[in-house]
């Protein structure tokens, strides 16, 4: 039989035990994928119960370096959705009649696990909970000891041996659910379409992002060997007007390549390398006159500079002589939220590519080592990411500056479709280095 609730209580059927039977149990663990509701019902239910009487609520995370990374935001629509009696100011939330307060922390602070004032609690709800470790676990519990308190978790595991998971999912006083967007009855259609979209794309991916399923071991490595070579092994079509793009990554001094790469497409979706150069110990003007001289001899459409560090420089320079640049910061939002940044999307599209059979390299040994040492990770926010650099380095991987000037390319060839022509732009009338310099 349905049973009669408010409309803030409205909420997936596979998660009202959650409200019902609230007093049966001192723990709750909720795990499964995106979109399946889990965070908005807990927010959901913990409003309501504030609304009743006076609760001391904490909402934390293993890390949280800002309130945006928190489930503030959550409560703040709620309060504005429904016209609750709270005050929402800029990091707390509080209830005007029963004096309720909703607070938000991380546990991990300086490498320390900070626990003051969680000893009061009421309700201690742990969001992205497969981020907690080991060792944070074993601090939490003892410190939540108020009678009648009680401890939700919301999480996507991450792996088999969760800590999380592994220590709740069987106790005999948890609540344990497990919800998937299909089970979840408000799930927006533009959501179910992005869930369908990933399933065509990778399987693995579906699994884990939507179905709330662990990532199977091993699963670190991007690119396959079959799909480094066979990508060097394809041949297409070259007719028509062809469009070319170079992307630099910009080294200075020490071990590290600055590289140029240079894809072309004589088609919206076929692309090639035709080109890749590299030097190292050269000054940033210097690559500014070497880019200068690949503008004019192979005529691009678009060039792409890693735009940190000491790649500014190369970009401001080329920018005052009116070169078609675009600056590539990999660390910047991307424009697919499934990705940490923009270096994980770029990678992502060039195994994309790879998969599709719509991209060929050059057969250069030490390109095909740099891009079968490339990894990914999930974060405790269910986004992909790129190992970086500087975690390759501490491995002792060497910087894999020609896979990330391929990928750079890749990432902006669709904009070289619609760019300016050759003739839009001007360069030096002689190849001078004193002149561009």
């Amino acid at each position: 039989m349905a049973i009669e609730v408010p409309a803030i209580l409205n909420v997936p059927p596979l998660l009202m035990p959650l409200i019902t039977k609230l007093n049966d149990y001192r723990y709750f663990l909720i795990d499964g994928g995106r979109s399946s509701g889990k965070s908005q019902t807990v927010a959901r239910l913990i409003s309501y119960l504030c609304e009743q009487k006076k609760l001391r609520i904490v909402c934390g995370r293993e890390t949280q370096n800002s309130i945006e990374e928190s489930v503030y935001t959550i409560f703040a629509d709620l309060v504005r959705a429904f016209e609750l009696n709270f005050e929402v100011s800029a990091s707390k939330i509080d209830h005007r009649a029963t004096e309720s307060a909703i607070r938000f922390r991380g546990f991990r602070e300086q490498g320390a696990i900070n626990i003051k004032g969680l000893e009061g609690v009421d309700i201690l709800w742990v969001d992205e909970s497969q981020a907690i470790t080991k060792r944070t676990l074993d601090i939490i519990i003892p410190t939540i000891r108020k009678d009648s308190s009680k401890i939700i978790w919301t999480m996507n595991r991450y792996t088999e041996n969760d800590p999380v998971f592994r220590t709740f999912r069987n106790r005999p006083d948890c609540l344990h659910i497990h919800i998937n967007y299909p089970d979840n009855p408000f799930c927006p259609q533009k959501m179910i379409d992005e869930a369908e979209a990933c399933k065509a794309l990778s399987e693995d991916d579906y699994n884990h992002i939507w179905l709330g399923q662990p990532i199977k071991a091993g699963d670190d490595l991007l690119y396959t060997s079959d799909e480094v070579h066979e990508s060097a092994k394809l041949e297409f079509i070259q007719e028509g007007t062809h469009k070319r793009v170079m992307a630099v990554d910009v080294a200075r001094f020490g071990e590290d390549e600055t590289v140029f790469s240079i894809i072309e497409s004589y088609n919206v979706s076929q692309w090639q390398m035709i080109f890749q150069d590299f030097w190292r110990n050269k000054s940033t003007m210097e690559t500014v006159g070497k880019i200068v001289e690949l503008a004019r001899t192979w005529e691009l459409d678009q060039i792409i500079i890693d735009d940190t560090g000491v790649g500014g420089g190369v970009t401001d320079r080329l920018g005052e002589l009116r070169l078609p640049i675009i600056p590539f910061n990999g660390s910047e939002k991307p424009a697919n939220e499934l990705y940490q940044n923009k270096r994980s999307e770029a990678f992502f599209r060039l195994k994309e590519l790879f998969g599709l059979k719509t991209i060929k390299i050059l057969p250069d040994p030490k390109l095909y080592e740099q891009l079968l040492a490339i990894k990914y990770k999930y974060m405790s926010t269910g986004k992909k990411a790129i190992v970086s650099k500087d975690d390759m380095k501490k491995a002792g991987i060497k910087s894999p500056d020609r896979a990330d000037a391929l990928a750079m390319a890749v990432y902006f060839k669709d904009n070289a479709l619609n760019e300016r022509k050759q003739s839009d732009y001007q360069l030096p009338s002689e190849y001078d280095m004193a002149e561009v310099i």
